[in-house]
């Protein structure tokens, strides 16, 4: 007979969980490298602004209008960028927060592989016992079948 783990169930639901809790983790963590993206944007896009601001104030092509423009958008990106902040602090705290259920589920998962190994090994153990003990009896008997011919 084969071996049979009674928990083979509950093993396969804490594989289920532990991957459901895996694929949080990775949507959040692909949320975090989205902001950062976002942020790293902003930045570029300021400094090529303050650049080209720079460069119509060197050349004298400078007029009012562009100057309050870019004062306007450089508000506006800096806006963005507190509430991109404030997003990604949340994230953060939302990708610990998982981190940790995930090491839980990891850990369940692991204690009932750990469970399951050990009767695997035990199982083993009394199969090669028994297989042993039946080969000792077939050797006995034709050893005594040849001494009584």
């Amino acid at each position: 007979m084969a071996f049979r783990f009674p928990l083979q169930a509950v093993l396969r639901l804490r594989r289920s969980l532990e991957n459901q809790e895996e694929k949080k983790l990775m949507a959040i963590v692909s949320a975090i490298a989205k902001v950062r993206k976002e942020i790293e944007m902003l930045d570029e896009a300021g400094i090529e602004q303050r650049r080209r601001g720079n460069d119509a104030l060197v050349s004298g092509v400078s007029v009012g209008a562009m100057l309050q423009f870019s004062a306007f958008t450089e508000v506006r990106r800096l806006a963005f960028k507190i509430e991109c902040a404030k997003r990604l602090a949340e994230l953060e705290l939302k990708r610990k927060a998982q981190v940790s259920a995930y090491g839980k589920a990891r850990q369940k998962r692991e204690i009932l592989e750990s469970l399951r190994d050990r009767e695997q090994a035990r199982y083993d153990m009394e199969w090669a016992k028994n297989e042993q003990e039946r080969l000792d009896e077939v050797f006995l008997i034709r050893k005594m079948r040849e001494e009584t011919e």
